[in-house]
């Protein structure tokens, strides 16, 4: 349950449905993803008239509306269960979605002054008066009809002292009314203090960067959900906005974020997506709490990422024995069912597989695309296999490992470089090709000293010869490309993840110097831009999503680096 603020009449990007701007009350399970997720619209009422409330301020455990001539107060009580306190003032919640069967109904449940919300098929809601005066306007269900004008409405009202104050419960199956309830501000002062608890877990960053450190942290509290339904341990959803789901690639950089400051949270986000491995070997496009979805998959960076956990000692006791076999399991599936040509190299089926959904790399080939980041990813999933197995004393199996990573590794080179660059190869006939000037082509860089040095440097060559390292962060798309587009997904905007990954492989073939300056360049954008889905590579404004859990991941990821440098 979240309150967003809509400002455009788009109901998702790419989208644009007309939907109304204003303050909206939002279911964000998965239920909703890819849909209008605003539930109710929430209007002020000021005296007669009805107003859109404004923002006064707004932080983690109070947002304050003014409405007319008054003010409304809003926190939690717990993570189902939102409070609003008004002086002066009132609010209306509108419905604003509908379910296929037109089946929201509201009565009364005469036990505690209260109303019960059926919506159908959306999370169900309690709305619970305190004080002042609390009504619901709810028209006899219909069926058969969608799109009905039967809109459930609920005001709130202050009472002849002024006052009004409600709770509004979300829950899905069943309620029970509660014996007793906190007050208001002991409910505000609760939340302060878990995220400040929970915040003091992290390390101290520079002064220069501990506030957005403060924000990356209340964000990524923000965007935790607890389990529920198919999530059986807690997830960080990408975004609750609209990327309000638990994609496999997106959870190995949240777990990298919070991987210092709370290692069961981080280890839970890292094994998330392996709860839900196909027998096969797969791991899910992505997880919530409704479903999964198979259509496509993510790139394997999940020995890459267990390598860093490994590093921060983030793996509980007993970790590395459950995590192995799932690993095995997930790299095997790459080699039996995406290697359509059996010439040993793994490939891409769909854009979306690589993590770059529109990448200007694969214009050339299509698909199956042998890419070379995937041919790195699984060099060094291989090589972690080897590691990870050597430490629970599977000592056949990890010279099996590292003897497989070398073969793919000289297989990569043979097939996919062309002696000054990489190249995409296609997976039906074996023709190569390269379009664009794409990151994918320059992420091999990852492997440092697993390359051969004129290896090395011409990719470190081609990411400052292309302009993929802006003084904001890295590109998609180098600018300077036919392909580049300023708000064109991948083909162009900076992104926190392969930013990171990029810093990486500079640091891996000796460029620390490069590194270095990316990365401050990054914290800067960040700084100035907050956490946005994508930058722009030429600007560094934001773009789409404003609320993305990796971006402050990979903040912290970059900021504790930039502190222990200083150190």
């Amino acid at each position: 349950m979240t309150l967003t603020m809509n400002v455009e009449r788009r109901d998702h990007p790419g989208r644009d449905h007309d939907v109304e701007p204003g303050l909206y009350l939002g279911d964000v399970s998965g239920l909703r993803l890819w849909r209008w997720n605003g539930v109710f619209l929430v209007l002020g009422i000021d005296g007669d008239r009805l107003v859109r409330p404004e923002v006064t301020s707004a932080t983690y455990d109070l947002l304050v509306l003014s409405v007319g001539s008054g003010t409304v107060e809003v926190t939690w009580e717990d993570a189902d269960t939102m409070r609003f306190r008004s002086n002066g003032a009132g609010l209306r919640f509108v419905q604003s979605v509908f379910d296929p069967m037109d089946a929201a109904l509201a009565f009364a449940t005469g036990v505690d002054d209260a109303w019960r919300l059926q919506m159908g098929e959306d999370a169900h809601y309690v709305v619970t008066r305190m004080s002042g005066l609390l009504s619901v306007d709810a028209p006899n269900v219909r069926t058969g009809e969608a799109e009905s004008v039967d809109r459930k409405v609920i005001d709130m009202r202050p009472g002849s002292d002024g006052i009004a104050e409600i709770a509004l419960t979300q829950y899905e199956a069943g309620y029970v009314a509660r014996a007793s309830r906190p007050s208001f501000e002991a409910c505000r002062v609760a939340v302060h203090e878990e995220l400040a608890t929970w915040s003091a877990g992290f390390p101290a960053l520079r002064a220069d960067l501990a506030s957005t450190g403060d924000a990356a942290i209340a964000l990524l509290w923000s965007s935790t959900v607890g389990p529920r339904g198919l999530l059986g341990r807690p997830g960080v959803l990408m975004s609750k906005n609209w990327m309000n789901a638990i994609w496999s690639w997106d959870h190995c950089f949240n777990a990298l974020g919070l991987a210092t400051g709370d290692r069961r949270l981080a280890w839970d986000q890292f094994v998330l997506l392996f709860d839900h491995q196909h027998r096969d070997g797969m791991l899910p496009d992505l997880i919530h709490d409704y479903g999964r979805m198979w259509g496509m998959c993510k790139p394997p960076v999940h020995g890459w990422t267990l390598r860093h956990l490994i590093d921060a000692d983030a793996v509980p006791v007993g970790g590395l024995d459950a995590i192995y076999p799932k690993l095995v399991a997930w790299t095997e599936w790459w080699f039996t069912y995406r290697d359509d040509d059996r010439d040993g190299l793994c490939e891409y089926f769909h854009g979306c597989d690589s993590g770059q959904d529109n990448s200007s790399a694969f214009d050339s080939t299509g698909f199956p695309a042998a890419s070379p980041d995937l041919a790195a990813f699984l060099v060094i999933q291989m090589d972690v296999l080897a590691d990870v197995a050597m430490r629970i004393g599977r000592e056949s199996e990890a010279a099996e490992w590292s003897r497989r990573a070398d073969d793919h590794l000289a297989l990569m080179l043979d097939l996919l470089w062309n002696g000054e660059s990489f190249c995409i190869r296609r997976g039906s006939d074996g023709a190569t090709g390269r379009t664009g000037a794409s990151q994918v082509f320059v992420l091999p860089m990852l492997l440092g000293d697993r390359l051969p040095e004129q290896v090395r440097e011409a990719l470190v060559r081609e990411t400052v010869d292309e302009g993929l390292l802006t003084p904001f962060g890295v590109a998609s798309e180098g600018p300077r490309s036919d392909a580049y587009e300023p708000d064109g997904y991948w083909r162009g905007p900076i992104w926190a993840p392969t930013t990171y990954l990029v810093i990486e492989g500079l640091r891996a073939c000796g460029r620390s110097d490069l590194a270095d300056d990316v990365a401050a360049g990054f914290l800067d954008t960040v700084r100035r831009g907050g956490f946005a889905e994508n930058f722009e590579a030429t600007t560094g404004l934001p773009l789409r999503d404003r609320g993305y859990s990796w971006s402050a991941s990979v903040f912290l990821l970059l900021a504790r680096e930039a502190a222990h440098e200083r150190g």
